[in-house]
């Protein structure tokens, strides 16, 4: 199995509402297209928010807790405004021939204090088999110390990963940057140095940015490549286990 993030950052501008980039998707659904139509059915893709999710769960205070009617309705937008996305994203998969199929992460996820606690891994995995490409996405999803609560794409990617040969990060830089470079390596070693370089964007991001993908996979003790998905010729050479511009993880 290998697992490919695409951020928020990438198939969303993330400094305007509930608005999709729609030419970087439609971009990386022709390489998917190519990619499966060149026998790799292997790929289990989980993307980002962006603007469809964060704005609206800083905008409505709920990243710390779902219990009020008021919250529960904010939530409930939030989770709406998510499905839209991968809806979109969906469709361009499809029209290139990808038998995409989404997977609501609500319905396989529960939390507890915004930690995944359970994870049905098996549905995943199962679709994956009979050879569809699974979408997962950043969502709210059960909580039970918090009623509701964000689960991020890193965290899905993260759990899932223990079970992957390849992640790919998808990003709207060329790896993570340090000093206006690429980090070729990024390891539990060397990881504390390279954070106090990662300064969060202006944009609403509820996740942690860079750093957080980078501590969800290291946690996790997963490997993985991040490279800009703008280039989609990078992604496709990736996931088709060849090299290309990016920063390694490795635990």
């Amino acid at each position: 199995m290998q697992l490919l993030k695409l951020g928020g950052s990438v198939v969303t501008l993330k400094d305007t509402p509930e608005t999709a980039n729609m030419e970087a998707i439609n971009s990386l659904a022709k390489m998917l297209g190519r990619v499966w139509k060149s026998g790799i059915h292997d790929i289990v893709l989980v993307h980002g928010a962006g603007s469809f999710g964060h704005s609206l769960v800083i905008e409505h205070k709920i990243n710390e807790g779902v219990r009020t009617c008021e919250q529960k309705l904010a939530s409930a937008k939030t989770h709406a405004a998510c499905v839209d996305l991968t809806s979109l994203i969906v469709d361009a998969l499809l029209a290139e021939g990808v038998p995409a199929i989404s997977l609501p992460p609500a319905l396989l996820i529960s939390q507890t204090n915004k930690r995944i606690c359970k994870f049905d891994e098996k549905k995943v995995l199962d679709y994956l088999a009979s050879g569809y490409m699974p979408i997962l996405r950043g969502d709210m999803v059960p909580d039970t110390e918090l009623g509701n609560s964000v689960c991020s794409g890193d965290q899905i990617i993260a759990r899932l990963g223990k079970k992957a040969e390849r992640i790919v990060i998808g990003t709207n830089v060329d790896g993570v940057m340090v000093d206006g470079k690429v980090a070729p390596l990024i390891t539990s070693q060397n990881f504390a140095k390279i954070e106090a370089h990662l300064r969060p964007s202006n944009s609403p991001d509820v996740t942690g940015g860079m750093a957080g993908k980078v501590k969800e996979l290291l946690a996790g003790k997963v490997s993985a490549y991040v490279a800009n998905a703008h280039h989609v010729e990078r992604i496709e050479a990736l996931l088709m286990g060849k090299k290309a511009l990016c920063t390694q993880i490795e635990f």
